[in-house]
């Protein structure tokens, strides 16, 4: 009889944090089953799932934990039915950032639901419930909420936030007593499914040196957890931690190609960090790596020692090129005269470059959309654009204020796919300012501004888009690559099929179509 079921309602095996706290509970000697349901939604219609309701039966949980985000409140939710039916005893407790969000819509759900960092919480609450504790003793515990018999929500106080991390056991590619729902049966999780679940074919391994951000802007959760604890810093993991766990993945699970280092900002770690890193990584790893900054972190000394160490390609957040939106809407300190300084800097190194925008904010003027294709086609070149349609998260600031200026009527709970942005002529010209020439982008500029409602112009816009989507996006996305080789023809040809398993991002998509693969 299994202490808890760890379930993952995302579709996809990418997931860490549910992982490490799969493995930090066994680490305490809990008996934890993790559980990944990447097919769920796709197989629920023609699936009685008879084959999960068997799984949970003989494993017989005290209680069942279900991390999700947004976008997985339906597989949660349909997961919770099939326990309340087969096991009505058992404790179903939801946790992840649904549910510190959004944790009165998600306790008319589950019994319980954790708010914020979930180890020390959950620890608890499993000892309690291994003595015996009856539901009155667990509701007083830190970290959660439900509701009373009123149905009113309730909320205990959080526990403190870790902040020794090397507490938490390196994660693992396959840990132990782990399962994937298949759609068809339940199996431990072999190399195979990590190849056919995880984007890239698992050929690139996520990890995370730190928690927190040094940042809060306005359409991110990190402003939400700030102010939930009144404090949000950056803790990181020692090197060694860091460097053990690369160690113990390139032992197990498929080969890997890429490191893709997910902190919010890994370019915001202090210097002696960095060089303790990078040396350790060169020695003792030595794969490619990628890793995330703001233009504020670029300096050469970072980008030195960093490419020295093995990163080959970097994502740096631009959002908008629009300094009122940036400054006074997203609450990000960074304007677009630093973005380009940054961009120069990278730009004389050989990596490939990813530059996140943010498309759809109801919130910009024309004004402000220009001012993004002007920054763009003054950004040095090459460099892929990476395009988000702005989501009001629920938690997020932005998401209040749309709320309150009846851009999202009634609070609606809609969450749909970041990448699908809207084809507006706006969104096009800055999709095209990515790729053409500096001199067309300017003048097209000018001539919106002079006659913005131009049947012509905006012909024109739509020409250069097609042009970009048809030859340059696909040219360019080679030329990031091959960037990203050192220049190596043999690495290009030898990671282009990598890179092709990407179809979440747009401009491999393109390849996709112009090879007739999809």
């Amino acid at each position: 009889m299994a202490d808890i079921v760890l379930v993952s309602a995302q579709p996809n095996l990418d997931i860490l944090g549910l992982k490490g706290l799969h493995l930090y509970l066994r680490q305490e000697g809990f008996d934890s089953v993790l559980l990944y349901f990447p097919v769920f939604k796709k197989y629920k219609d023609r699936n009685p799932h008879q084959y999960v309701k068997q799984f949970l039966a003989e494993e017989k949980p005290k209680v069942v934990g279900i991390s999700l985000t947004a976008e997985d409140f339906e597989v949660a939710h349909d997961v919770t039915g099939i326990v309340r039916e087969i096991l009505p005893e058992t404790y179903v407790i939801w946790g992840g950032i649904e549910a510190t969000t959004e944790p009165e819509r998600c306790a008319r759900v589950a019994d319980f639901v954790c708010i914020g960092e979930g180890e020390l919480a959950l620890r608890e609450f499993l000892r309690s419930v291994k003595e015996g504790a009856d539901r009155r003793s667990l509701e007083q515990l830190n970290n959660f909420a439900y509701l009373d018999d009123e149905k009113i929500l309730k909320t205990n106080p959080l526990a403190p936030l870790i902040t020794d991390l090397d507490r938490l056991p390196p994660l693992r590619q396959i840990p132990e007593c782990s399962y994937v729902d298949t759609g068809t049966k339940i199996e431990p999780v072999q190399v195979k499914h990590l190849m056919r679940y995880k984007r890239y074919r698992g050929q690139v391994y996520k990890i995370m040196t730190s928690r927190g951000c040094p940042y809060g802007c306005a359409y991110c959760c990190n402003r939400f957890l700030r102010k939930l604890y009144g404090t949000w810093p950056v803790r990181h993991r020692s090197v060694e931690h860091v460097i053990r766990e690369l160690e113990l993945a390139m032992k197990e699970g498929p080969p890997i190609y890429y490191v893709d280092i997910i902190d919010d900002c890994f370019f915001a770690s202090d210097m002696e960090y960095i060089k303790e890193f990078c040396k350790a990584y060169k020695e003792r790893i030595g794969l490619p790596f990628i890793a995330k900054t703001t233009a504020r972190e670029v300096s050469h000394e970072r980008m030195s020692i960093l490419v020295d160490a093995g990163m080959t390609w970097t994502n740096m957040g631009l959002q908008s090129g629009s300094d009122r939106t940036c400054l006074e809407i997203y609450k990000r300190p960074t304007k677009s005269e630093t973005f380009l300084k940054a961009a120069k800097i990278i730009s004389e190194y050989p990596v490939g470059i990813y530059y996140d925008i943010i498309l759809d904010n109801p919130f910009e003027t024309l004004e402000d959309r220009l001012n993004t294709v002007l920054t763009l086609s003054r950004t040095p070149r090459p460099f892929m654009p990476l395009f988000f349609s702005l989501r009001f998260y629920p938690g997020t600031e932005l998401r209040k204020r749309a709320i309150d200026e009846g851009i999202l009527k009634e609070n609606p709970v809609l969450y749909e796919d970041i990448f699908l942005w809207r084809t507006t002529e706006d969104n096009r010209l800055i999709r095209s300012a990515c790729f053409v020439s500096p001199r067309i982008i300017e003048k097209v500029v000018e001539k919106i501004k002079n006659n913005p409602k131009s049947f012509f112009w905006r012909t024109i816009i739509i020409g250069l888009d097609i042009v970009t989507k048809i030859f340059l996006m696909p040219t360019t996305a080679l030329r990031m690559i091959y960037r990203s080789q050192r220049s190596s023809l043999w690495g290009t040809i030898k990671t282009f099929p990598m890179f092709l398993n990407a179809s979440h991002l747009p401009s491999i998509q393109h390849f996709r179509k112009i090879l007739k693969i999809d």
